[in-house]
């Protein structure tokens, strides 16, 4: 009986280690990881290639207007850059489905639209589910060799590294 119990013992400690949480989970891009180059049309019709900022500093966030989070954020990473740093690109992604929400909502939130490009696929589109958007919407600091720095960065984390 007493190895019975030991071997319950042992077999629970085996299953419960399974479950532990690492701070970094198995998908999506992290820092150090080269960001992969993304290409599509934004919503004044201009194209947006990732690689054309090779050497640049890029400051890429995801959203949606149907996100108040990540709406929000939008806004907040953008007046930061405003007021800290001209020489960060500020590039906005947004998953609506209709250009015409995603536009008029970076409009609202007072956000230069030729910032702001959109994904009319939303939760279909590849680069959602690329950058496993579905576990929430993800902003990116990428350095000038299209290395990720940071990754949902503070307010004082983003001015550090700006």
């Amino acid at each position: 009986m007493k190895y019975v119990n030991f071997g319950l013992w042992v077999l629970s400690f085996i299953l419960m280690s399974g479950s532990i949480k690492t701070e970094k989970t198995s998908t999506g891009y992290y820092p150090g990881n080269k960001i992969p180059n993304i290409v599509f049309t934004g919503t004044e019709g201009q194209t947006l290639d990732l690689s054309d900022y090779k050497g640049k500093k890029v400051v890429l966030n995801f959203w949606a207007a149907y996100d108040a989070h990540s709406r929000a954020n939008n806004v907040r990473l953008n007046n930061i850059l405003k007021e800290n740093s001209s020489n960060v690109e500020f590039l906005s992604i947004s998953f609506d489905e209709n250009i015409n929400v995603g536009k008029r909502t970076a409009l609202l939130d007072k956000i230069d639209i030729k910032t702001q490009y959109c994904d009319t696929n939303g939760a279909n589109s590849d680069i959602y589910k690329e950058f496993k958007l579905e576990k929430g919407f993800r902003s990116y600091i990428i350095d000038e060799n299209g290395v990720i720095e940071a990754i949902n960065p503070t307010d004082d984390r983003l001015k550090e590294l700006l």
